[in-house]
């Protein structure tokens, strides 16, 4: 199969506001990836031209060898802030089995693979025993593991996520990027974050997004090259940090 995500002298425009100039990037199987840079920088655009959500006005976007609309149905993807009402009384297995929708099901009830495999994603994240448990009774880390779930169980071969702990707690954190590190073995990840010095324990490129693109092993970012790209917009890397 080909590169997860190959991208080639991409420019975008909202309007006469141009958002990415120039852009490359290739990714290839099972890498594990951040993107940061600023607020506005083109992060969250750039994710949404990969899902085909988006047109470049010029350049060109393949996802494993197809047009990012055909490539589409290989991407699980979690956005920044996902729209679902947590006081919605839907339980944490109605929302993993919204993950099934177009994939093996437009019209009725889900099917019995369906429900197997909305457990089984459940089970994967830790939740198995919550399946029943109303959204609104979990706890933050709890949601995203529910939400991540969703994600996986379409069954994809790479995984995109928007900002994933930025309202979870440090130890939550922690749980979660060990989660990904485990599904790292099996998918291609790319999480947006602000926060290098914690994401460099896991990843092993950083993608530095602000108009340009520019994609740096883990080992090259230091304080003054984040500080001169994006000010204090984002942390620097603990080198003092050993790599999983």
């Amino acid at each position: 199969m080909n590169n997860p995500i190959q991208i080639d002298n991409l420019n975008f425009s909202y309007g006469p506001v141009s958002v990415l100039e120039n852009a490359q990037l290739s990714l290839g199987e099972r890498e594990f990836v951040s993107i940061v840079g600023p607020n506005g920088g083109g992060k969250t655009t750039l994710l949404k031209i990969i899902l085909g959500l988006l047109e470049p006005q010029s350049g060109t976007v393949s996802v494993f060898g197809n047009v990012p609309a055909a490539g589409r149905k290989w991407i699980g993807y979690l956005a920044q802030y996902a729209n679902l009402d947590a006081q919605f009384p839907v339980t944490a297995l109605d929302v993993v089995l919204m993950g099934r929708l177009g994939k093996t099901r437009h019209l009725g009830f889900y099917t019995k693979t369906d429900r197997a495999a909305a457990h089984a994603m459940l089970e994967r994240v830790g939740l198995g025993d919550l399946h029943k448990r109303p959204l609104n009774a979990l706890s933050g880390g709890q949601k995203q593991r529910v939400l991540i779930a969703r994600a996986l169980v379409s069954e994809p071969k790479l995984l995109l996520l928007d900002e994933p702990t930025s309202s979870l707690d440090d130890y939550v954190e922690q749980e979660l990027f060990d989660l990904l590190r485990e599904l790292n073995k099996e998918l291609t990840i790319v999480v947006v974050s602000h926060d290098v010095a914690y994401v460099s324990r896991y990843v092993e490129k950083v993608i530095c997004v602000n108009r340009a693109v520019h994609t740096h092993p883990v080992c090259e970012i230091d304080e003054n090259l984040i500080h001169d790209m994006y000010g204090a917009h984002v942390h620097a890397v603990r080198h003092d940090q050993e790599h999983g």
